[in-house]
C-alpha cells in the first residue's frame, strides 16, 4: 500500500473519533490549506506574466547564482 494511502487511512480513523465541532474545525483547516496552495500557484502565473516578452540570459542567471551562493561555499570550507 502506498504511503499516502496509509496516511489517509490513519487520518480517517482519527477523524471518526471527533465530534461535529472538531470535524468543522478540521474542514476549515483543510480549506485554508487548499486556499494557500491556490494563492501560491497564482503567484507563479503572475511571475510568468511579468517576464513575458523579456529575454532572459541563462548564463547571467547562473553567474548571479554562483556569486550569490559563493559565501556559503567559503563558510563551508572554513574560509
Amino acid at each position: 500500500m502506498k504511503k499516502s494511502a496509509l496516511q489517509k487511512h490513519e487520518i480517517y480513523n482519527k477523524l471518526s473519533e471527533l465530534d461535529e465541532e472538531e470535524l468543522g474545525s478540521i474542514a476549515e483547516y483543510i480549506d485554508s490549506l487548499r486556499q494557500k496552495k491556490h494563492v501560491e500557484e497564482k503567484k507563479i502565473i503572475k511571475l510568468e506574466g511579468i517576464l513575458k516578452g523579456h529575454h532572459i540570459d541563462l548564463g547571467d542567471l547562473k553567474k548571479l547564482k554562483k556569486e550569490t551562493w559563493n559565501h556559503v561555499d567559503k563558510e563551508s570550507v572554513g574560509g
